[in-house]
């Protein structure tokens, strides 16, 4: 075909059509045997010549090339060669087809000269943008029959992978229900109210802390009672010596305050939890049309793309307070990097599966980054951690670096803490001589903010930042490809193809 500024449609269409379409056709391209379809802006050529349509590369990216080997084209270009075409071509004005690529192909293999088409006199394919084409070409082609892949990037130019994206990191599975009840055999005795709140300062302080904490819920009593310390309030409106402080009384207030608070509509149930006490659901369904609902819901929802693939060292987390762990696990998911929750000092067995995990990844060396208390024995754990996997393991070349809690972080951002190192710790005296004060400060009392923003600093100072953000890139793309295949599904499941 000529060139796009040779071509004459484009060249009448710049010249505002000082001639018709019709006349068009017939001097520049000997076409007489032209219909009008008046309310289509359409032009129906019985006999178009076959060398004057354009396929533009477009096409390829959505729909798969034309193969004689294949069964199903094979026996297309028998039946137009026994039937003719039955179905019209469509072009573009400027002469591009937007339908019947198959057929073309059948057509040219047989060794047809001419087709039957319809030409749209009002879509200039070439001066559309990128996205307005794939969007034209799929517009154009969606009674014909598809096939699997076909489908799925036809999906695909209807997704925003940004979008697709952050839907992606939105869904979260939830899919036990809590169910179940057997005859009671227990006397409760009299129906008992509990106390009015009457403290006013204290549970207002609380439900600030509570809500200004709401993305990581649910979280322990243990680590709101911390984060009360940073401003703490009177615990009695009316006793001005009633001031809150981190000792076994206090705490013991806020847990009864906080039960209270709950039963009373107050605070939510979901930003609290007891993670010493697990609770193991029930599950079932009521019908399998409530099954078949839910696994629609999340069907391929469950996607994270490893984005530590391409980085030189494996990098493992280490945590030695469960209470926290929401705020480490949102670092740690970011990520995508391994977290052990050791609770203290770690047993044998996650430091087995950390091991593991290592040895699977095929790197050669092993970054550990351990957030344990400001104390004696949180030097000591981050210590023994990384000793076992050397000397138990065999690990050789393992790089341990505690994040936090360090005497720089207790002196720089003036941690609260009423608590003096324990004197029955074996690791008492090494920890007085090494910083020459028996103050200590639990995790638990670090601001979520000063945790999340140390252990971010750590992993980019390990990481290939350039690689890491290659590979969110390609999540985004991913995102994209599940949501097509997800909608194919879908349009399967309700009959369509």
């Amino acid at each position: 075909m000529n060139a796009p500024n040779e071509n004459p449609v484009c060249n009448h269409r710049a010249e505002d059509y000082k001639k018709t379409f019709r006349d068009i056709l017939a001097t520049d391209f000997g076409i007489k045997q032209v219909v009008k379809k008046q309310h289509l802006s359409q032009f129906l050529v019985q006999q178009f010549p076959i060398s004057r349509i354009h396929v533009e590369l477009d096409n390829s990216r959505i729909y798969d090339r034309f193969g004689i080997a294949n069964s199903d084209d094979y026996e297309l270009a028998m039946s137009i060669h026994e039937h003719g075409i039955q179905e019209p071509l469509v072009l573009s004005t400027d002469l591009v087809l937007l339908s019947g690529h198959r057929r073309l192909a059948a057509a040219k293999y047989i060794g047809l000269d001419a087709v039957p088409v319809r030409i749209h006199n009002d879509l200039f394919y070439r001066i559309l943008s990128k996205d307005e084409k794939l969007e034209t070409l799929s517009r154009f082609n969606k009674q014909r029959e598809k096939s699997p892949d076909e489908r799925i990037r036809e999906k695909l130019i209807e997704i925003d992978p940004e979008e697709a994206h952050s839907k992606l990191l939105r869904m979260k599975v939830d899919r036990l229900t809590l169910k179940g009840a057997i005859k009671s055999n227990v006397a409760m005795g009299q129906i008992k109210r509990r106390a009015r709140i009457t403290a006013g300062e204290f549970i207002d302080a609380a439900k600030k802390v509570i809500e200004q904490n709401k993305r990581y819920w649910p979280l322990t009593v243990r680590r709101y009672h911390y984060l009360l310390l940073n401003h703490p309030p009177l615990k009695h409106d009316k006793k001005p010596d009633s001031q809150y402080v981190n000792d076994a009384a206090s705490y013991k207030a806020l847990t009864n305050l906080l039960l209270r608070a709950r039963l009373a509509g107050e605070v939510p149930f979901e930003a609290i939890e007891d993670s010493t006490r697990p609770i193991q659901l029930g599950g079932g369904f009521s019908s399998f049309e409530e099954f078949v609902g839910e696994q629609t819901e999340y069907f391929l929802t469950g996607y994270s793309r490893n984005l530590m693939q391409g980085q030189h060292c494996h990098i493992e987390i280490m945590l030695e307070k469960n209470a926290i762990r929401t705020v480490i696990e949102e670092v740690a998911r970011e990520y995508c990097i391994p977290i052990t929750t050791g609770r203290g000092y770690a047993s044998l067995s996650p430091r087995y599966d950390l091991y593991q995990r290592y040895i699977q990844s095929g790197k050669s060396r092993l970054v550990l980054l351990m957030l344990t208390d400001f104390d004696p024995d949180g030097d000591e754990i981050a210590a023994s951690f990384a000793r076992s996997l050397r000397d138990d393991f065999g690990l050789k070349n393992i790089h341990p670096v505690k994040v936090a809690l360090t005497a720089e972080d207790v002196n720089e951002y003036d941690l609260p803490s009423d608590m003096d190192a324990k004197l029955s710790s074996p690791n008492y005296k090494k920890f007085v001589a090494k910083y020459g004060s028996t103050k200590v400060v639990e995790l638990d009392a670090c601001p979520v903010e000063l945790l999340q923003s140390k252990l971010r600093e750590a992993i980019n100072n390990v990481i290939d930042v350039d690689a890491y953000n290659a590979q969110i890139e390609l999540e985004k793309k991913d995102a994209a490809n599940i949501e097509a295949y997800r909608r194919v599904v879908f349009d399967a499941i309700k009959g369509g193809k």
